[in-house]
C-alpha cells in the first residue's frame, strides 16, 4: 500500500442535482493499479473502469460508490464499484474500481 488517497462523503445534492460533499475528509493507505477493465453495475450493465483500488481495512473502512476519492495525482475519477473482501477474522480489505 504505497499510496495516500482522501475520501470525503456525499453530504446532500444543490438545487440542480449535482453531488455536494463533506468538508471532512478521510486518508487511507492505498494501492493503486491504473489497468482498464469491465464490472457489473448494480442495474446489470457492462460498465467500464481505468483504476482499481486496493485499501486496506480494519473494518473501518467504508468506502461507498457515492463518495468521492481523490487519487494523489489530485484526480478523483467517478467510482464504478466497491468490494469488500473479507476472511475469516473479518474485513480484510477494499476493493474499489475508478471510472473514466
Amino acid at each position: 500500500m504505497d499510496s495516500t488517497i482522501t475520501v470525503t462523503t456525499r453530504a446532500s445534492h444543490n438545487n440542480y442535482g449535482e453531488p455536494q460533499f463533506s468538508t471532512a475528509s478521510v486518508t487511507y493507505r492505498a494501492r493503486i493499479v491504473e489497468k482498464p477493465g469491465f464490472t457489473r453495475s448494480a442495474d446489470g450493465e457492462d460498465v467500464g473502469f481505468t483504476h482499481t483500488l486496493w485499501v486496506a481495512s480494519t473494518g473501518s473502512v467504508s468506502i461507498t460508490a457515492t463518495d468521492r476519492i481523490t487519487l494523489p495525482d489530485g484526480t478523483a475519477p467517478p467510482i464504478v464499484a466497491v468490494e469488500r473482501m473479507p476472511d475469516e477474522e473479518g474485513e480484510h480489505h477494499c476493493k474499489v474500481m475508478m471510472g473514466r
